[in-house]
């Protein structure tokens, strides 16, 4: 299989000089199905790590491409009168090539520790209740003080990932004991039923399954012999989330709470036709990568202007009380023209440039490789300084699986992130040695 990989890599960027953009979209199909073939694929659990469910991206995201450069859909998100079918290719080829090098280098620098010694498994049996108790009872606290968590910046933020992170561990212990699995199911309906009432997002509905199925495939190691629960979860998202996606991005604004539940649940029970931003061209990174290029060809590179941040990034919001908000998605939105700055400063839209967008934006193809060479090596660096020893790794583990499910973060603002979460998992570790 490494050989047929080569050549795969091979023929993808012999596609970008004689501009064949649909091969390209073919081969990192092709590409992407062979990590996954390899990590998942066979009777045998391989690895799944952040490598994996960001090859997975890869591939959907590769999906929605060849339907759109193949004519197969005219969805008027994937284009505007600013695209054209090379332009297209071309944002597309900057995405997947970057995206190619980030994927190298977490397969190359990821330790492979993906099964849990027995000894482990016998301590996490004994620690589902406690587990679930503890997840309960944050996300209770949390609906009572969230806006408390928001002003304290990542530890806010981490100690809500707590309750999302623990759904994989507890799918893990009761899929390893085939016990309470109906237990961490029903959490799990709970958890993504009240997403859609509250969450402004569409994809906080599914984070409660990813963790849940995550879990699952751990404790399997295999597809093939995950539980029939979970095959029938896969197979409702595939018929169910599409229509809804569709739906609350239209009505996202309109409705809150119980009403959106129960128009949610009108509109699955009936077969109305619907129009605005489909699933698939959601996927697609063309929007945003073309109208990177486009700022290329107008303004040149940006040679570091939108990583300025990382000169004070890491000094503490309480030593310097007024420092600057950092809020690149909205930057790039008002830079492309697709939102503006309010009296308040605020932007009142935010697009995400991707890493590999954000890379070609400031320094080109050269920044690009090199950029996504060094990202890659630090993504991997901090799952090796995880481990599935306790709670705070695994809920810090499925937070780094689900950003490869969603591109590794919206552009390098991730890192910071990251940084902040990788201290905060060290200190609590060091403190939970004292209890």
């Amino acid at each position: 299989m490494r050989y047929l990989k080569n050549i795969i890599l091979l023929l993808l960027g012999v596609s970008y000089w004689v501009d064949m953009f649909l091969v390209h979209v073919i081969l990192m199909l092709a590409y992407a199905a062979l990590i996954l073939a390899q990590d998942i694929g066979g009777r045998n659990l391989k690895r799944f790590d952040v490598s994996t469910t960001y090859a997975f991206l890869l591939l959907i995201t590769n999906v929605a491409h060849m339907v759109v450069l193949s004519g197969l859909s005219d969805d008027p998100w994937f284009f505007t009168k600013s695209y054209s079918e090379e332009l297209s290719g071309k944002a597309i080829f900057v995405f997947n090539m970057g995206s190619v090098v980030i994927l190298e280098a977490l397969r190359f620098f990821i330790k492979i520790d993906n099964n849990l010694s027995p000894t482990q498994v016998r301590s996490l049996q004994l620690k589902f209740w406690p587990v679930f108790l503890i997840s309960a009872g944050i996300f209770s606290l949390s609906n009572f003080i969230n806006p408390l968590l928001w002003s304290v910046g990542s530890v806010g933020s981490f100690i809500s990932l707590i309750v999302q992170g623990s759904i994989l561990l507890l799918s893990f212990i009761a899929h390893s004991t085939k016990r309470n699995i109906i237990v961490v199911l029903l959490y799990t309906v709970f958890l993504s039923v009240w997403a859609l009432q509250y969450s402004f997002l569409r994809m906080t509905i599914l984070i409660p399954w990813v963790a849940y199925l995550s879990g699952d495939i751990i404790a399997s190691g295999s597809l093939y012999k995950i539980h029939s629960y979970s095959k029938g979860v896969v197979i409702l998202a595939f018929l169910i989330f599409p229509p809804l996606f569709t739906f609350l991005g239209n009505k996202r604004s309109d409705l809150y709470g119980k009403e959106k539940l129960s128009a949610s649940v009108n509109l699955l029970s009936s077969n109305q036709e619907l129009e605005g931003q489909s699933i698939t061209s959601r996927l697609s990174i063309i929007p945003q990568v073309s109208n990177i290029i486009l700022l290329t060809r107008k303004n040149g590179f940006y040679n570091g202007e939108t990583l300025s941040y990382f000169k004070y990034v890491f000094i503490p919001r309480f030593i310097w009380p007024d420092k600057p908000l950092i809020r690149q998605g909205q930057w790039f939105a008002v830079e492309i023209g697709n939102a503006y700055y309010n009296k308040q400063g605020k932007a009142n839209n935010s697009v995400n440039m991707t890493v590999p967008g954000e890379f070609y934006l400031n320094f080109g193809w050269t920044g690009l490789i090199m950029g996504c060479l060094l990202f890659g090596g630090v993504m991997a660096t901090i799952w090796n300084v995880t481990d599935y020893n306790s709670l705070y790794g695994w809920v810090f583990r499925f937070y780094l699986i689900f950003l490869g499910l969603f591109s590794l973060g919206a552009d390098l603002q991730v890192v910071p992130t990251l940084v902040a979460y990788v201290i905060l998992y060290k200190a609590l570790l060091f403190v939970g040695r004292f209890f």
